[in-house]
């Protein structure tokens, strides 16, 4: 069930995520709608999403995963779960990027459709990345843990994407009535 709803053009956005303040700015004159989810809860975490999207086809999602224990926060596992799971919904993935994210490692993947799925138009690029907002890494070896991770979607086009995981900024507390609009409204007129 969506629950906060916000229309946007070319301005900074900034919305509630249930204990976060999301903010980010596309820098597009694309009109986009901004919506949240209920969080999802269960006995291992608690799961945030928001819905950046224009039309059916042309969306991005954030999403903030809230594990209830530490868990394996290493880079490179994750890069292969995100690979798999993309090729498994029938995208062929053509980049793995290392990139920082909200000033923090990351990585986005790039790919495309599988010319023999007809789930999606076979023209667009979809992109998923992911970072971790409190890894740290571990004294036993080459790996990490952590308890929040954010990861982000988007059939965008690559320099909205781009803009979007560049911008992308979360943080614990509440929103600004301001940044939860996401623009500034000219004052009524008479």
């Amino acid at each position: 069930m969506l629950i906060l709803s916000s229309l946007a053009v070319a301005a900074p956005d900034g919305s509630q995520l249930g204990p976060y303040v999301v903010s980010f700015d596309l820098n597009t004159d694309i009109q986009y709608e901004v919506q949240s989810a209920q969080p999802v809860e269960n006995e291992l975490a608690t799961i945030y999403q928001m819905r950046i999207f224009t039309d059916n086809s042309t969306s991005a999602g954030i999403t903030v995963v809230d594990n209830k224990d530490l868990t394996d926060a290493t880079m490179t596992m994750h890069k292969n779960l995100m690979a798999m799971e993309m090729t498994l919904r029938g995208l062929n993935v053509t980049s793995v990027d290392d990139m920082t994210i909200d000033g923090k490692a990351g990585f986005m993947a790039t790919s495309v459709p599988i010319p023999t799925e007809q789930a999606v138009p076979a023209d667009i690029k979809i992109y998923r990345g992911m970072y971790w907002l409190d890894s740290e890494e571990c004294e036993c070896g080459p790996v990490a843990v952590g308890k929040t991770y954010v990861v982000i979607s988007s059939s965008y086009p690559e320099d909205v994407t781009e803009n979007l995981f560049g911008s992308l900024h979360m943080e614990t507390g509440q929103a600004t009535p301001m940044a939860s609009t996401g623009q500034d409204m000219p004052p009524a007129t008479n």
